[in-house]
């Protein structure tokens, strides 16, 4: 049994009508996922530089130390027991 052989195949020429809508789709893809940005080269922990580190770090920081005070505030300690707070003195 003779097996056929293959013919090689022969790219397609794109047609303008084709490229436009390939780039056209890529924009939308774009709109779509706008953060997938290409990685910046001087990042080391990908697409954030360190300006947008800092920033989060900082807008974290300040967020839980509010809230921090905020709870100190509102804590009035541990109240005590009876006893020691009507010590009679004999």
């Amino acid at each position: 049994m003779d097996t056929p052989e293959k013919k090689p195949k022969i790219p397609k020429q794109g047609t303008e009508l084709e490229d436009k809508s390939k780039k056209r789709s890529e924009e939308i893809a774009k709109m779509i996922h706008p953060h997938d940005d290409e990685p910046d080269p001087k990042a080391h922990m990908g697409n954030y530089n360190f300006p947008q580190m800092l920033f989060a770090f900082c807008l974290g920081f300040c967020t839980m130390f509010v809230l921090a005070v905020d709870e100190i505030n509102d804590f009035k300690g541990c109240p005590l027991p009876e006893y020691f707070q009507n010590e009679v003195k004999g």
